[in-house]
């Protein structure tokens, strides 16, 4: 196939993003487990431990060298998963009681560095592609969250109350990577950990249900109509600006894209006005407490 023939679109897991290079990438095995250093004494000396985000389900990160996915990651935005169906609780970043985050943990894709000949059909490099859409390195972070309009109608808002250091993570590509933290971060019941992308990660799972062909449409819409039910996540996006794209013919970002920011900002508040499907934020948080 022809690099004309081969444009086609990338996807961000808040939706496609048309560009002059197109990509529908996916992921084969994900990688050994890497540990970063060890937890502190907070943690050895803790009488109950719970992991946020553990699952029933080893759900793998699209993007790589397997094509039989959309590749899709995520980037500019600070994000939580609000439901996934084989998760161990039903909301699953949830603080359920007072404790200290001691380590979490992100497992990655292996984005593809060069074009690719797939038995005839081009695949552009995916990691030089998502580089030049949300800048590089790969980054992420943490952050713990509170809610301030509980009782109000409207997409939540949160404040935001500690955040862990930003890791850069192109070096665990591949991998499921857990990162201990040096100081851990106290936390309180209904509070929410969120992970936060200052430029891209490949963090995002997507079913093969939901791959979308610009001429075809999504490739088995009723398993992915179930998809947006069973796996769903909110950002810190404006309503209505909740699609992020360019222009295909000029490259430049549409205004979604263009104003998309994480919340980084201790003591600010953002409002949480996007709302996603089908997709699942794979991260977990350990959090260590006393009875």
């Amino acid at each position: 196939m022809s690099s004309k023939s081969a444009r086609n679109e990338l996807r961000t897991g808040s939706g496609p993003v048309r560009l002059a290079l197109a990509i529908a990438f996916a992921l084969g095995v994900v990688g050994l487990a890497v540990l970063i250093s060890t937890p502190t004494d907070a943690g050895a000396k803790s009488d109950r431990r719970i992991v946020l985000g553990k699952a029933r389900q080893n759900l793998e990160p699209n993007c790589g060298r397997d094509f039989s996915r959309d590749c899709v990651v995520e980037g500019k935005v600070t994000a939580y998963q609000v439901k996934r169906s084989d998760a161990a609780r039903s909301f699953p970043f949830s603080v359920p009681w007072t404790g200290k985050i001691v380590a979490w943990s992100v497992s990655l894709a292996r984005p593809t560095k060069r074009e690719i000949d797939d038995s005839g059909t081009l695949r552009p490099a995916q990691e030089p592609f998502f580089n030049d859409l949300f800048g590089p390195p790969s980054k992420a972070g943490i952050s713990v969250l509170r809610r301030v309009n509980r009782n109000q109608d409207g997409p939540p808002q949160w404040r935001m109350v500690r955040r862990s250091p930003v890791e850069t993570l192109n070096s665990y590509f591949g991998s499921t990577v857990h990162f201990a933290l040096d100081r851990p971060l106290n936390v309180i019941p209904k509070q929410v950990v969120a992970l936060t992308i200052p430029t891209w990660a490949p963090v995002l799972w997507k079913p093969r249900a939901c791959n979308f062909n610009s001429i075809s449409g999504v490739l088995d819409p009723s398993a992915c109509a179930q998809a947006e039910s069973n796996y769903t996540w909110r950002g810190s996006r404006s309503q209505g600006k909740c699609r992020l794209g360019v222009d295909p013919d000029t490259g430049e970002p549409n205004e979604a894209l263009d104003k998309s920011r994480p919340q980084t900002g201790v003591d600010s508040v953002r409002k949480y006005g996007c709302y996603y499907g089908s997709n699942a934020l794979l991260y977990t948080v350990t959090i260590v407490g006393q009875n």
